[in-house]
């Protein structure tokens, strides 16, 4: 098991997002020297304070050169139409030149009717879009001249430059939250990123079923194939007793909860995310329930580290390879002896040296 960290810029009150840009590289370094995994940030647009980090490759060029070997996985790229997949390609690529091969690219066609109304893109197609992005990018990424004619992106023949060190190209993964959306991701080779939204483990195994369903049938879109389920733990903290960590993650526990039921309802109703709506009544019927959040939803990992190893060993048995801990929202102080906790007495006991396929 892998257990890498996923942070999104959360400003606490009084805080700019200059403060935290450089909490985060602070922290990340830190990561780093303690043996995770990973360590991303989503791209989010007009939804401050909850996320606050819009041009995530900058940011990223700024971390690989405090850190030295843990993986920047951009966690993720929404593939909608105000990111060309050749600028996404390019950006990417640059990343993993300065990184000395330690970038990976995660995809999303976004959950968020606010951010898609903002750029003027019909939820209708978000699918249809992200398809046929990813396409492009792992043509630009490998062939001497790209050219494409898709349902979306029709591209005349160009040479992409730079190329990544990473050969053939770095690892592609896809954030989904439906079986579908996991089946798909296996069928075509990459990784899959579970934001199963709270839906309970029931479900999460339901989505990993279906993503090692699809890759059993051995086909790819990419040179490189990508075997990797990684599971979106949405608030994560660690402290010596659960007291301690209840007291301090609470807050930002449930008003992410209460941020994700304010978008998931509405999306449910939008064609293409039908899936969502015969789930949104559990959403709600708990909005307020922070036992229920702990106990009985992987989205939400908070208490000792001995709680972390037995839910950690948990979601492995069900077939998650790596576990993205979304630790934000808390002061600085508190999120580095978090790490620091995990670093010193979760990883060594969960984790295994296996490369991402």
């Amino acid at each position: 098991m892998q257990v890498g960290l996923l942070q999104e810029s959360e400003l606490m009150p009084g805080m700019d997002c200059a403060q935290r840009y450089w909490e985060m590289i602070e922290e990340v370094a830190l990561a780093d020297r303690l043996g995770f995994s990973c360590w991303g940030t989503s791209e989010q647009h007009f939804s401050p304070p909850r996320f606050a980090v819009s041009a995530p490759e900058v940011l990223y060029a700024a971390v690989a050169q405090h850190t030295e070997n843990i993986r920047l996985r951009v966690m993720c790229t929404v593939l909608l139409s105000w990111n060309h997949p050749i600028l996404v390609a390019e950006r990417l690529a640059t990343l993993d030149i300065v990184s000395k091969g330690r970038a990976e690219l995660a995809t999303a066609r976004s959950n968020n009717l606010y951010t898609m109304e903002g750029f003027g893109v019909d939820p209708k197609t978000t699918r249809e879009q992200w398809a046929d992005g990813i396409e492009v990018i792992a043509k630009a990424f490998t062939d001497d001249m790209l050219e494409h004619d898709g349902p979306i992106w029709k591209i005349p023949p160009r040479e992409v430059v730079p190329k990544p060190v990473q050969k053939p190209h770095p690892p592609l993964s896809v954030a989904a939250s439906s079986a579908a959306s996991h089946l798909m991701a296996g069928e075509r080779g990459i990784g899959c990123l579970c934001f199963e939204s709270y839906f309970g483990f029931a479900y999460l195994q339901e989505c990993i079923d279906a993503y090692r369903e699809g890759l059993a049938k051995g086909t790819q879109m990419a040179p490189r194939r990508t075997e990797h389920m990684g599971l979106y733990v949405a608030t994560a903290f660690c402290a010596e007793t659960r007291e301690e960590a209840q007291r301090i993650a609470h807050d930002v526990a449930m008003g992410y909860y209460q941020f994700l039921v304010d978008i998931y309802v509405p999306l449910g109703k939008q064609s293409s995310y039908e899936y969502l709506d015969d789930k949104l009544q559990r959403l709600v019927d708990h909005r307020d329930d922070f036992d229920y959040l702990l106990s009985q939803t992987p989205s939400i990992m908070i208490g000792t580290p001995d709680d972390f190893v037995e839910r950690i060993e948990r979601l492995e048995a069900m077939g998650v390879d790596e576990i993205l801990m979304r630790i934000d929202g808390v002061p600085h102080g508190d999120i580095m002896k978090s790490f620091e906790l995990i670093g010193r007495e979760v990883i060594p006991r969960v984790s295994a040296k296996v490369e991402v396929a």
